[in-house]
């Protein structure tokens, strides 16, 4: 499943790729597109942990990483629910199938000999942006800086902010575990109308129902997206509708920019300034967690004996193969 020495001698000269894996999310989308299924051997759910086995193999196989990190959240509270104690509240307490799940979790991503980081305070997300903004000036073995490709893989769209040209980009699931997609910068672009670096603008304004983010009531997903479109960001729209008004334009009409927007609109953004900037802040990915990333010692390689055994004793007989 890792690559030949050949193979890895190809990619000393043409740089390295390091996948980061957003475990947590992972393990939500497997629970959520698969059957609950338990192991014969042990009685314990593992349908999670199925698709997360999967899902490492399907990246093993197509992404062929010199470097493989997995970084999970924490169960304690993070600084956004400190910040804003209804974040997150509008979702259901995780199962206890699910939790357990979680757990185990850690096993499995042990035995493919994937080291995984975290950090307090802090969810998934941050520890993922931290360790992209700190490998801007890492020292990586045998590689150039700018040529270390950044490969996230995730099952939240989230992590789109982070996307940064082709340097990194995002391996996500459009449909169940297999059908995936690649983000770059230009895919981000095609799909939002705008870049990677307005997508907490948008999340600002529109809010994010999944985190309970509020954003600006009454803006929807069509106005935010002209408006970001329009202005590239919200400071730049505060900006605008704040200059002071030209008493003699007719009725209606407001000068520059702003006469793109209706006055009703102009006046829920008016109303709601604060909640649109603290939206923004909520959503935006941490780049500066409590940690110090470094890069793994070695090259990415299988623990085949190890993974063969916690395969067979979750029941996943179907997998050994694979490996």
């Amino acid at each position: 499943m890792s690559r030949s020495a050949a193979d890895r001698g190809s990619s000393t000269a043409s740089g390295k790729t390091l996948v980061l894996l957003d475990t947590h999310a992972l393990i939500h989308r497997a629970y959520h597109a698969l059957p609950k299924f338990t192991s014969k051997n042990t009685g314990e759910p593992t349908g999670a942990l199925y698709g997360l086995s999967t899902m490492l193999l399907k990246v093993i196989r197509e992404l062929k990483p010199d470097y493989l990190v997995a970084a999970y959240d924490l169960p304690a509270p993070t600084f956004r629910h400190e910040a804003y104690s209804a974040y997150k509240a509008t979702r259901k307490e995780a199962e206890a199938d699910l939790v357990a799940q979680l757990k185990r979790s850690h096993d499995v991503v042990a035995a493919f000999g994937i080291p995984d980081i975290s950090a307090p305070g802090f969810e998934a997300d941050d520890v993922l942006g931290t360790i992209v903004e700190q490998c801007r000036t890492l020292n990586v073995r045998h590689v150039r800086q700018d040529s270390l490709k950044i490969i996230i893989v995730s099952g939240d769209m989230d992590v789109l902010q982070l996307v940064d040209d082709d340097r990194v980009v995002v391996y996500t699931m459009r449909k169940g575990l297999e059908d995936t997609v690649i983000y770059d910068e230009k895919k981000v672009l095609e799909r939002f109308g705008f870049g990677p670096g307005a997508l907490t603008d948008y999340k600002g304004l529109r809010g994010d129902a999944s985190d309970n983010i509020i954003g600006v009531p009454g803006i929807g997903e069509k106005t935010a997206t002209d408006i970001i479109k329009n202005f590239g960001n919200i400071e730049n729209l505060y900006k605008e509708i704040e200059k002071p008004k030209v008493p003699a334009l007719p009725a209606g009409r407001l000068e520059g920019k702003s006469g793109l927007l209706k006055p009703r609109i102009i006046q829920l953004l008016l109303d709601h300034k604060k909640d649109a900037f603290f939206s923004k802040t909520l959503a935006t990915i941490r780049r500066d967690a409590p940690i110090k990333f470094q890069m793994p010692e070695a090259d990415f390689a299988l623990k085949k004996e190890e993974l063969t055994r916690l395969f067979i004793e979750l029941g996943f007989s179907s997998l050994v193969s694979r490996i």
